[in-house]
């Protein structure tokens, strides 16, 4: 494809994004058939992002060229969302493919941000956020992704529990404030994962949220309070300060001492 159809055949050039989509994307097809798609578009965003760079900023010819790389690799992305038929073909090509965006680098960050807002599945394309991005570019993903997704109800959390799952692994103070403003999403999985997030990463800090929480009028999940009270027993926290809190809820599985709590 020339630079004259990139610029004046926009239309052509999406209707190509969009067959070599069907084509990766569908789960019956031959693994060789979603690997030729795959090689186009990569080839597709690869060279308009080079053609772009040769170009003034701002011009429309740049622009026009940055929007067809960026839907070149969006589409892309999309082929982590689905599961093909074979398990063994499914698994092989998310690898390669991850290896292959990887290896592009900062040129994916944009793509990612816009894939990422409607998208369900979300975890590879956040580990090639974690392998191309600096500390700035990947919180500002991230940050972008929390406003795609607050703690208020989502028919499908899918999103959002890969979001927080990555946001668990950083080295962060941030972390800890994120997960604890988690503890009042309206699901149960969510805060479940929060709950669990904040005492894997034993930042005694965190200890403050999860009393409070233990103490929610409405949290009547048992698992959680239950998790709560297994944490503070396997940390050994001082949770002298909040004894009436502890005893409230203590069950047949803890012992409290009124300094600390202990599995039975």
């Amino acid at each position: 494809m020339g630079l004259k159809d990139m610029l004046f055949g926009s239309g052509r050039g999406k209707t190509r994004v969009e067959k070599l989509t069907k084509r990766i994307t569908n789960q019956y097809n031959q693994s060789v058939d979603r690997y030729g798609a795959m090689e186009d578009l990569l080839k597709l965003g690869a060279q308009s992002w080079e053609k772009a760079e040769k170009l003034a900023e701002g011009s429309p010819e740049r622009e026009a060229l940055e929007r067809q790389s960026e839907d070149a690799y969006v589409a892309l992305l999309k082929r982590f969302e689905m599961n093909a038929s074979k398990s063994i073909d499914d698994e092989e090509e998310k690898g390669w493919l991850y290896n292959r965006l990887s290896a592009i680098g900062k040129p994916l960050l944009g793509p990612i941000k816009r894939f990422c807002k409607d998208a369900d599945g979300i975890a590879w394309a956040l580990r090639i956020v974690e392998d191309v991005a600096n500390e700035r570019e990947e919180w500002e993903i991230l940050d972008a992704l929390l406003e795609f997704h607050p703690p208020v109800y989502e028919r499908d959390p899918s999103a959002k529990l890969q979001m927080l799952t990555h946001i668990k692994e950083i080295e962060d103070e941030r972390v800890r404030e994120i997960l604890s403003s988690y503890l009042d999403d309206p699901d149960e999985n969510v805060r479940f994962f929060c709950v669990d997030a904040l005492i894997t990463n034993a930042e005694e800090q965190a200890k403050g949220a999860l009393i409070k929480h233990l103490d929610a009028a409405g949290e009547d999940s048992v698992r959680l309070c239950s998790r709560i009270l297994d944490g503070f027993a396997d940390l050994g926290w001082d949770l002298s300060e909040h004894a009436a809190v502890i005893r409230k809820h203590l069950d047949d599985d803890h012992a409290f001492d009124g300094k600390m709590l202990t599995r039975r």
